[in-house]
C-alpha cells in the first residue's frame, strides 16, 4: 500500500509523541509499503532536536513550513538567547511555557499549527495527484493534523482515513478549554471528524470509550503507545535481572511536570519523612530529574521544601541516548500522572519504555483504576502509590528485604506492545479497510 500519515511531530525532533508515528512508518515500510510523511517544518528554534534514525529508502519526509516571514525572522534572531531567570531556558522554551499557560484557559484553539493547515493541504492533494494513495492516518496532536486529513478525505472519499488520538482533543484533561470556548473546540472537533472519518485509534479503552459516545458511528479501537524491538534487543534479559535496593536508592524522571496534575510532592514528602526518621541515609538516595523542567521543579521544590536534604537534581534536557541511559543506572523509574477522572485513559509514550528497562516503576498519583495503574499491574512492572504514606510502606519494605517485591514482569504480555506488531495491525486494519471501500 501507499500511505499518507500526517504528523506535526516527526523525526529530527527528540519528543516521545515522535517514536509513536515514527516507528509504525518504520515498519510499515520495513513491511514493504511505501510512505509518505507530511509534516511541519522544522524550524531550528523549535526543538528539541536530536533524534536522527536511519529510516527505510521508501519513507518519504514532506516537510511543509508555515510560519510568517516575520515571526520566523524575529524567533531565528532570538533562538539562542537565554533567559536569566531559568539558566539553560532558549526563546524556544520560553515561547512553550507562554502557551502551555494559555492553553489551560483556551485548549487547543488559536493554535500556531493552525498556519500550517493550509499550506498542508495544498501540498497533500498535490501529491494525490502525482500518485494514487491506498490510505490516509493522521495523528494528533496539534488539531491541524486531523484538519489537513479531513480536508484530504473530503477531496478523496475513495482513500480510508483513520484518525488517532494518542490525547483527545476536546475535553483534554491538561489543555481542555473553558468557558464558551469549551463548546466552540468540541464543534470544531466533531466537524472534522464526523462523515469524513472511517475510524478511530487512541491508547486506552477509557479514551476509546469515550470517542465511542462521542462517534457511535466509528469503530474506535485501541492502539497504546508501545517500544521499538530494534532499540530494546536485551529487553528480555534486562527484565530477569532486577536491581536490588540494598545500595544507592536512585529514582529517575525523564518528563514534563504539570504541577497539581503531574506532580512529584508526594515522592519529595515521602523519602523526606524517611530521612527525617533515619530509615533512609540521605547519602544513599538521589531523585533525578531530566528534560525541560527546571523552572516548574524549582517552583514545587519550594512550595513543599522538598529539597532540604538536598536529594533532588535537575539534570535539564538531554539527548535520547544519555536519557535512556539515565534510565538504566536507576533503582526506580518514576511515572507522574493525574488522578482526575479525566485523565483516567492517558497512557504515555515513555510508560511503555519503562516496561522493557528492567528497572522497576513507582507510578504517582494514580492507582490500579487508571490505564497506566493497570497496565503496570497487568505487566508486573511497577507499583501505584496516590500518596506519601504508600510510598513510606513501598521504600520502606524495599529498603528492609534488598529487592522490590513488588516487581515481578510478565514477558508474554510485555511483548504484546512492540511497534513491529501493532504495525502489522494497523496494516491489517487499513487493508480490510480498503477491501471494503472498493466492494
Amino acid at each position: 500500500m501507499r500511505i499518507m500519515l500526517i504528523s506535526s511531530y516527526f523525526y529530527p525532533q527528540n519528543r516521545i509523541p515522535v517514536l509513536r508515528v515514527g516507528q509504525w512508518a518504520k515498519y510499515w515500510a520495513l513491511q514493504g509499503h511505501h510512505v509518505t510523511v507530511l509534516t511541519t517544518r522544522k524550524y531550528p528554534f523549535l526543538g528539541p532536536y536530536g533524534l536522527s534514525p536511519l529510516l527505510p529508502d521508501n519513507i518519504e519526509v514532506v516537510e511543509v513550513p508555515y510560519l510568517p516571514d516575520w515571526l520566523r525572522t524575529r524567533m531565528e534572531k532570538r533562538g539562542p538567547t537565554r533567559n536569566r531567570a531559568v539558566p539553560g531556558e532558549s526563546s524556544g522554551q520560553r515561547l512553550r511555557a507562554k502557551i502551555r499557560r494559555l492553553r489551560s484557559h483556551i485548549g487547543s484553539l488559536f493554535d500556531i499549527h493552525d498556519l500550517w493547515v493550509g499550506p498542508a493541504r495544498r501540498k497533500g492533494l498535490a501529491l494525490m495527484a502525482e500518485r494514487p494513495y491506498d490510505a490516509i492516518v493522521s495523528s494528533f496532536s496539534p488539531p491541524a493534523v486531523h484538519m489537513v486529513a479531513s480536508r484530504l478525505k473530503a477531496a478523496h472519499p475513495e482513500i480510508p482515513w483513520i484518525a488517532d488520538f494518542r490525547d483527545l482533543w476536546a475535553d483534554n484533561h491538561i489543555t481542555s478549554a473553558r468557558g464558551v470556548l469549551r463548546y466552540i473546540e468540541r464543534a470544531l472537533e466533531r466537524r472534522t471528524i464526523r462523515g469524513r472519518a472511517d475510524a478511530l485509534m487512541t491508547v486506552s479503552e477509557p479514551l476509546a470509550d469515550t470517542l465511542r459516545q462521542r462517534y457511535p458511528q466509528l469503530r474506535a479501537w485501541v492502539v497504546e503507545n508501545g517500544f521499538d524491538p530494534e532499540e530494546f534487543p536485551d529487553w528480555v534479559s534486562r527484565i530477569r535481572t532486577p536491581p536490588d535496593s540494598r545500595g544507592m536508592l536512585r529514582i529517575c524522571y525523564a518528563g514534563t511536570l504539570y504541577p497539581g496534575r503531574r506532580d512529584p510532592t508526594p515522592l519529595f514528602d515521602a523519602v523526606n519523612r524517611l530521612i527525617d526518621t533515619g530509615v533512609l541515609d540521605r547519602r544513599r538516595v538521589a531523585i533525578d530529574f531530566y528534560g525541560q523542567n527546571e523552572k516548574e521543579l524549582a517552583d514545587i521544590l519550594a512550595r513543599c521544601h522538598g529539597n532540604r536534604h538536598g536529594i533532588v537534581h535537575a539534570h535539564g534536557f538531554v539527548s535520547r541516548s544519555d536519557s535512556l541511559a539515565a534510565q538504566a543506572c536507576s533503582s526506580l523509574l518514576l511515572l507522574l500522572e493525574s488522578g482526575e477522572p479525566e485523565a483516567r485513559g492517558v497512557l504515555t509514550g515513555k510508560l511503555f519504555e519503562y516496561l522493557v528497562s528492567g528497572i522497576p516503576v513507582l507510578a504517582v498519583g494514580i492507582d490500579s483504576t487508571n490505564a497506566a495503574g493497570a497496565l503496570l499491574e497487568r505487566t508486573g512492572t511497577g507499583f501505584c502509590a496516590r500518596s506519601a504514606e504508600e510510598i513510606m510502606q513501598a521504600l520502606s519494605n524495599s529498603l528492609e528485604l534488598g529487592r522490590f517485591p513488588f516487581y515481578a514482569p510478565r514477558r508474554e504480555i510485555i511483548a504484546t506492545y512492540a511497534r513491529d506488531r501493532q504495525a502489522r495491525e494497523i496494516l491489517e486494519q487499513l487493508a480490510r479497510m480498503k477491501e471494503a471501500a472498493t466492494c
